[in-house]
């Protein structure tokens, strides 16, 4: 009885809330409460996903035990012991929490069954700063949006930026929200793009993302207030606030009740563009007006984007500062025509010289650099118009819908679709007309989105190409896209459209669809609705907060399909599935999904993904291995069987749960066979435990049962993912020995004990190594030990008492980042690595040839919403 359990401990937490004036609960004794409600509305929201709610019902159950002891008349306690004891109580507590997380998170397996971890600051997941962004023209612009955010004020400050589009509204604010200066005067800091289409649940979701500490799975039916959680936790925080792209002034008053005037300081940044809305929000007359640059400095950024630090040919100086002139001083006009410019040769006077001549108005320029594009990359792009505006793409669904429609072909070298792919989009990025959002720490892209008067252009082009109709965009009102729908789609074989739209029963031509990306609507289900698609080949669901299920006899009848992205209503795929013999990619948004036999007759699958998956049926019988599978993730209690890897040859990035009370101390999970699987790259192995395995999980290290020394990692493996594992640290020299790896994320006490120590030779291409809950207390390594790293990350290690110092002189180092619950020597001793790293290097000594890094304290914050 978890959900009584928990009822029961916010009760408990409510009353003591509500005798605030008792002068034991002092401010530090409220601040623990709140943390501890949160924790249990979290256990509550997930409840349904988390298949052990023993565990939750057991932690809850206890804590509530142990608050009621604090808080009884026996006990005679200080305000400050309360609080130390409550703090205590809320990382028991936290610790529950995050097994649930760990489980459900889905955003993790779905993305990449391997993300390495965002570098940039945490509560700034929504926007991270790209290496393109230059301040050029903006500079004036920054220093008064700074000393706007300086001047010491109590009350809660709005700060309304407002511009033509194109302008470099946002570009401004990202600019001031990342720097170093700003960041060290918030608690909290978070971004939410509201846009045109806006709805308040959404934006109430986004900033819980944005705000990025503990994940939670929200309900569409759940009717616990998110508003009230964001007011109560910003209550007690000085907060930063970017409200990106107001466009009503009803959307402002939507949300402006979420944010508190705790008399701290506090301050919301808003870009829109529209003057009305930006004297509404804020009547102070601080209003920071966007102006366009002038010709020397539309020239200076033009140079730059095409150019960087390389000198200009004298030739294409005047062509060129005619081209700057003609954009009008509007920086996105700058931009793609640069983008455009770069992909010429440098010599091709005479082509500069056609772009001159036809440059001036935005949508020309536009126009122009998609009418460069390579022939492959055209429909590629044009296929994005089918996501809603302000949306952020996953990188790697967009790919493999590019390559179930057919738009990458392998050229003549050695790569795969996927890389081929990743080649388009990164080119399209280089020509300004795709915005980086988020990068992998190896570079690659991990999501992005398209300017929205960029998208505007996509829109008509795609329809009038009829490579996809984005039918919201035609129609934007529910009746006109009742009565005319039909008459719309008629002669397009893609389209884009909401739930409801689907809904509609007059699809006269809907036999002729072929791809449908649709966009939930709250509320509409997809009865009857399925079979009307009958020649269907890709269907996308895009993963927002509302839950829009198929029924599983009706999608999985469409023969056609070569994607199927969804949620189904109940975690068995039938074994119709057979039936779909094109199908590519499979991902499915739920849970503890079970697949049938007829899975392993799918030759042409690529992608087999859920948050997670029964155990595989036994391929055992089965004549001919899926070559075609890439990716499988997440597998629950997989058998490594020979078989079971003979299927899989050709598998690059792999996920698999194993839970503590099934694992089998004989090895009858056959790991050592992982050694067979010659082209992984990317391995994600988790154990999962609850209360009621501690005993048979310590048992289990008293016989050594977790030892790693029958397991053969693959040699080629770049990234490798540990978690709950509980290894000794000595068993890392196995995967030190490992001569590709990249990446090494330990989490959730991977590793236990207090010491570690690293050798010569050992993990000689590392670049980036991640602690995640860890009992470390002494470490011992020499930068030889780690060449090149890059990146050293460490969260909830508080009892490791310093990094060693010598890893500070790696010459590659970037970045070590470390969370506020670390010590606040372990802070110290990192701040002065870096300042005699930053000594060794201002000197210019020969014999230091290194870099300077940076050391960043990563806030653990509140929130981080998974979509489903």
């Amino acid at each position: 009885m978890a959900y009584e359990a928990l009822d029961t401990l916010l009760q408990t937490l409510d009353h003591i809330l509500k005798h605030g004036d008792d002068p034991v609960i002092t401010h530090s004794v409220k601040q623990e409460i709140l943390s501890i409600r949160i924790q249990a509305v979290v256990l509550q929201l997930n409840l349904k996903h988390y298949p052990n709610t023993e565990t939750i019902r057991d932690a809850a159950s206890t804590t509530h035990e142990i608050i009621e002891f604090l808080f009884s008349e026996e006990t005679s306690t200080t305000g400050v012991r309360l609080a130390s004891g409550l703090r205590k109580l809320a990382q028991r507590l936290e610790s529950t929490v995050e097994d649930v997380v760990d489980y459900i998170k889905g955003s993790d397996s779905i993305s990449s069954v391997i993300d390495s971890p965002d570098v940039s600051s945490s509560s700034r997941s929504a926007i991270t700063r790209s290496k393109d962004d230059k301040v050029i023209g903006f500079e004036e612009d920054v220093k008064d949006i700074k000393d706007q955010l300086r001047k010491r004020s109590s009350r809660l400050q709005v700060l309304p930026i407002v511009g033509t589009g194109g302008i470099g509204k946002t570009t401004l604010a990202k600019i001031v929200y990342n720097h170093a200066s700003v960041m060290k005067n918030f608690d909290t800091c978070a971004w939410v793009t509201i846009s045109q289409d806006h709805s308040v649940e959404r934006i109430v979701l986004n900033l819980l993302a944005s705000m990025k500490g503990i994940s939670v799975v929200r309900d569409a039916e759940s009717d616990i207030p998110m508003e009230t959680l964001i007011f109560e936790y910003l209550m007690g925080q000085r907060y930063l606030i970017v409200m990106d792209d107001i466009w009503s002034k009803k959307a402002w008053d939507d949300v402006k009740i979420l944010f508190p005037d705790a008399g701290n300081g506090s301050q919301i940044i808003v870009t829109t563009r529209l003057q009305d809305v930006a004297a509404y929000v804020d009547s102070s007359n601080s209003i920071h007006t966007m102006r366009l640059l002038d010709s020397h400095q539309s020239w200076n950024l033009l140079k730059e984007k095409v150019f960087g630090y390389n000198d200009i040919p004298i030739e294409l100086e005047d062509i060129g500062f005619k081209i700057a002139k003609n954009c009008g001083g509007l920086p996105l006009s700058i931009v793609v025509a640069a983008g455009l410019l770069s992909k010429i040769p440098i010599h091709n006077r005479d082509s500069w010289k056609q772009i001159a001549a036809n440059s001036g108005q935005l949508e020309t320029i536009i126009c122009l650099s998609y009418t460069h594009l390579p022939n492959h990359s055209k429909p590629c792009l044009l296929y994005m118009a089918g996501f809603p505006e302000d949306y952020e793409i996953r990188v790697s669904e967009l790919i493999h819908l590019w390559i179930s429609e057919g738009f990458v072909t392998l050229s003549n070298g050695s790569k795969s679709l996927e890389e081929e792919a990743e080649d388009f989009i990164e080119d399209l990025v280089e020509r300004s007309l795709v915005l980086v959002t988020n990068r992998k720490f190896d570079g690659k892209l991990k999501s992005c989105s398209i300017h929205d008067i960029v998208r505007e252009f996509l829109v008509r082009q795609a329809a009038k190409e009829k490579v996809i109709l984005s039918v919201m965009d035609y129609l934007p009102t529910p009746i006109l896209r009742k009565h005319f729908v039909p008459r719309l789609i008629k002669g397009h074989h893609s389209i884009s459209a909401s739930s409801y739209d689907l809904h509609l029963k007059d699809y006269v031509h809907s036999s002729h669809i072929r791809t449908i990306i649709c966009i939930p609507k709250k509320g509409h289900r997809s009865e009857g609705v399925v079979e009307k698609f009958s020649s269907l080949r890709v269907l996308h669901v895009l993963r927002r907060n509302n839950h829009w299920d198929w029924e599983a006899g009706q999608v999985f009848d469409l023969v056609h399909l070569s994607y199927l992205a969804s949620n189904i209503p109940n975690s068995i795929v039938p074994s119709t599935i057979s039936k779909l013999q094109n199908l590519q990619t499979l991902i499915i948004y739920r849970s503890d999904v079970g697949l049938p036999m007829g899975i392993w007759r799918l030759r042409q699958l690529r992608h087999l993904i859920a948050f997670s998956f029964q155990p595989l049926p036994n391929p055992e019988g089965e004549n001919n291995p899926l070559e075609n599978l890439q990716e499988l993730s997440l597998a629950t209690d997989l058998v490594c069987s020979k078989r079971m890897v003979e299927m899989i040859p050709n598998i690059k990035k792999l996920g698999i749960c194993y839970s503590v009370g099934k694992f089998d101390a004989d090895g009858g999970y056959r790991l050592n066979n992982l050694k067979y699987l010659c082209q992984l790259e990317k391995l994600k192995l988790e154990i999962h435990a609850d209360f009621s395995c501690i005993e048979l999980e310590l048992e289990m290290r008293v016989r050594g049962d977790f030892l790693f020394r029958g397991i053969n990692f693959p040699l080629q493996l770049r990234r490798l993912t540990l978690s709950g594992w509980r290894l000794s640290w000595s068993d890392m020299t196995i995967i030190g020995s490992l001569p590709n790896l990249q990446v090494l994320k330990l989490r959730n006490y991977a590793c236990i004990g207090n010491f570690w120590e690293t050798y010569e030779g050992e993990f000689r291409e590392l670049r980036l190594l991640l602690i995640d809950q860890s009992d470390l207390v002494y470490w011992r390594a020499e930068a030889s030990h780690f060449p090149r790293l890059e990146c050293l990350m460490l969260r909830e290690c508080s009892g490791l008492h310093e990094i060693p110092s010598n890893l500070g002189y790696i010459p590659t180092l970037k970045l070590i980042e470390v969370d506020d619950k670390s010590s606040n020597y372990l802070l110290r001793k990192a701040k002065l690595m870096e300042q005699t790293r930053e000594m060794f290097r201002t000197n210019s000594w020969d014999m230091f040839p290194i870099n300077s890094f940076q050391v960043r304290v990563k806030r653990s914050a509140l929130f981080e919403t998974r979509y489903m």
